[in-house]
This record gives C-alpha cells, sequence and structure tokens, in this order.
C-alpha cells in the first residue's frame, strides 16, 4: 500500500514538474510575426481556425531558430515538438507532403564556426498523412558533450514546385524543453497539447 501511494506521488510530481518547463524558443507562438526565426523561402504567421497563431509554410521553404544550451546540459534531454497540418485541396495520398521538425545540436552559436555535432530527426517527428489534420509531432534527444546550441527547424515538406494555393503547412506550439530525465521529458510529451 505505501509503495502504492509513494508511486502515484512519485508520478504526480514528474507530471506536475514536465508541465512547468519552459519553452526555449522566443517567440514560439507568432505573436511577433516571424520574430526571432530566421526564414527561407515562403513563411508567414496567419490565423488558423479555433487553434489561434501558426506559421504557415508554402513550397519547399522552412524557417529556423537557435537557443543557447547551458554548461551543465551535456547528459539531459531535450525535447524538440509541435503541432504540424498540411492544406492541399486535391491530395493525392502517394505523394501528400509530410511537414517535419528536425534539429541541430551546433558546437558553437556564432554560426560560421559551428559544426554539427548531432542531427535531431526521426522518432514522430514527421506528419500527417491526411490534410487538415493536426498531429503532434517530436523527438526526444540526449545532449551530447560540446552542444552550445541547440537549432530547431520546420519544414514545409511540399515540392519546390507546388504553389502555395496547393500546398502549405502548418505549424503551432513549436518548442524546445529540456528535461534532467528521459522518463520526465516523455511525461512531458504525452501531457503536451
Amino acid at each position: 500500500m505505501i509503495f502504492r501511494i509513494a508511486t502515484f506521488w512519485f508520478l504526480l510530481l514528474l507530471l506536475g514538474s514536465a508541465s512547468a518547463q519552459s519553452n526555449l524558443l522566443k517567440n514560439p507562438n507568432g505573436e511577433e510575426g516571424l520574430q526571432f526565426w530566421r526564414v527561407f523561402g515562403e513563411a508567414t504567421v496567419t490565423d488558423c481556425l479555433i487553434v489561434g497563431n501558426c506559421f504557415a509554410i508554402a513550397k519547399d521553404g522552412f524557417i529556423y531558430q537557435d537557443v543557447t544550451a547551458s554548461e551543465t546540459a551535456a547528459g539531459d534531454f531535450v525535447v524538440l515538438i509541435g503541432f504540424s497540418s498540411i492544406e492541399e485541396p486535391n491530395p493525392d495520398p502517394k505523394h501528400l507532403a509530410r511537414p517535419y521538425l528536425f534539429g541541430y545540436f551546433l558546437s558553437s552559436g556564432d554560426l560560421p564556426q559551428a559544426k554539427i555535432l548531432a542531427n535531431l530527426t526521426g522518432q514522430d517527428m514527421s506528419a500527417p498523412s491526411r490534410t487538415s489534420e493536426w498531429v503532434k509531432q517530436y523527438g526526444i534527444f540526449k545532449i551530447v558533450p560540446g552542444t552550445v546550441s541547440i537549432r530547431i527547424f520546420l519544414r514545409s515538406g511540399c515540392p519546390k514546385a507546388a504553389p502555395a494555393v496547393i500546398c502549405t503547412s502548418r505549424f503551432r506550439r513549436p518548442g524546445i524543453f529540456r528535461f534532467a530525465s528521459e522518463e520526465a521529458a516523455r511525461a512531458f510529451v504525452e501531457s503536451y497539447q
């Protein structure tokens, strides 16, 4: 009985600490337009019905942002997360674009000097499979020694030749969150809305 109560309190504390994490990104919801984001291709902030602001990225465009990792970050875990949707009026299931998140651990915040220490991709970072469906995308990664900066990309996944009226990817609530354990990171991902 005491074990069950202790387990309950442990899980409650774990979930509580996971929900209290702060997003390391600046302007993650686009309240300040594309400020703090580097933009390549066609990208804007728009009002997405029901969910509010979202980033709309067309063709093969993408946006990214770098955040500084603290000197003590090595060995901790980072979550790259967000929700994505694709707008294609006449989608061909075999060629449906796949908006996706990915990132890098970088050795420097000074871009000409920075080396990619790890490519952050895979897991559940590519979706959705149907048009107009909001899907949670995420990846959990252990921060490697020497990481000074963490980069997140929001990438359209649309073909370069596709006009914006044919294919636009949308992203909302992107984030980079740091955790001391993989268990805390997983609990956070489960509760992220």
